[in-house]
């Protein structure tokens, strides 16, 4: 690979550092020459944990014209909270550098600034990217490779269902924060990337910083259902999801343990006319930053010209649309 891409982190804190574990072990695509945060020491700290030889500033909402253009910064990674997150993406695609923004990509339900920075990122040739790493996991991709399979086995499929339980929030911005919009981004990306792009509507059926409960139904008659919980004493994510059809069902559960980083997954089956239950297949242990490994290097190849990025504009927009509506009101539609 001839060009490394000048990378710089806005933000230093801990999404940040899942995301610079991985861009550690690409020194051949990537070079860090910058890391911004509120706090000077903690951005140093940052570089200073990877031995990269950037730049360290404390200026995060006004980035320098020195960030941005005189070192000749390529890409940014926007890990801050998120109501800053529309700001610094059109504020680093107006200076030319690709992004990788956290999700949501802004806060508010007035999707018109969005929109605007994504098109604009377009427009000028740039690579904006998102954080979705269910795309990337094997016991998702296994569900969607098999989905002709399990509609020929089981029927049409009519109810989705995804919930999650956490351990409780560990930063004190979180307690504030509506889990909703901060996680359901990944649930609704989930549905699009398992079975497409649809006309649904949603309604709000709580939301607080510790959970959150919301029900779909999409133009074909699919019925979702996303619930969340951040309640959890312990380090432990874990993660189910059920595909219900006409005539049986497919479960997925993952759990990871984030004392290890390992993640242990499984997909089950059973056929509700006769009972019967194919074999559990479970799959090999894995780091849980196997899938960010695959984000960060999509990202770097497609500003290469490599490889498209993983995800699509629309997706983009939509993932970060439904959850600020519904945030804000009890139902919302994606048209």
């Amino acid at each position: 690979m001839a060009k490394r891409i000048n990378l710089g982190f806005v933000g230093c804190g801990g999404h940040a550092v899942f995301h610079a574990d991985v861009v550690a072990k690409m020194p051949d695509m990537f070079n860090v020459v910058a890391a911004v945060d509120t706090n000077k020491d903690r951005a140093q700290t940052f570089l200073d944990k990877y031995a990269w030889q950037g730049v360290a500033t404390d200026k995060v909402s006004n980035l320098s014209s020195r960030l941005v253009g005189g070192d000749g910064l390529d890409a940014a990674v926007i890990c801050t909270p998120h109501n800053s997150h529309l700001e610094l993406s059109q504020t680093m695609v107006n200076a030319g550098v690709h992004v990788l923004c956290e999700k949501p990509l802004w806060e508010g339900i007035f999707d018109y600034e969005g929109r605007k920075v994504i098109s604009d990122a377009k427009d000028r040739g740039l690579v904006f990217s998102s954080c979705h790493p269910r795309r990337f996991e094997p016991e998702y991709l296994y569900i969607k490779d098999n989905l002709p399979d399990f509609l020929h086995l089981y029927g049409s499929l009519v109810e989705i269902r995804f919930e999650f339980f956490y351990h409780e929030p560990s930063t004190s911005w979180k307690m504030e924060d509506s889990l909703l919009l901060d996680h359901m981004n990944h649930e609704i990306d989930l549905v699009r990337f398992l079975v497409g792009p649809s006309p649904a509507k949603f309604w709000r059926l709580s939301q607080s910083h510790d959970r959150y409960q919301v029900a779909g139904r999409t133009a074909y008659g699919l019925a979702i259902w996303f619930s969340g919980y951040r309640q959890l004493g312990t380090r432990v994510f874990r993660n189910e999801l059920e595909l219900v059809f006409a005539k049986g069902r497919v479960r997925v559960e993952s759990v990871l343990n984030s004392r290890t980083g390992m993640v242990a997954s499984q997909v089950s089956s059973l056929s509700f006319e006769d009972g019967y239950e194919p074999p559990v297949l479970s799959f090999p242990e894995r780091r849980y930053d196997t899938s960010l490994s695959a984000i960060m290097y999509n990202f770097g190849a497609a500003i290469l010209g490599e490889e498209p990025c993983y995800i699509s504009p629309e997706d983009l927009i939509v993932n970060s649309m439904i959850c600020n509506q519904l945030r804000e009101n009890e139902q919302a539609s994606i048209p």
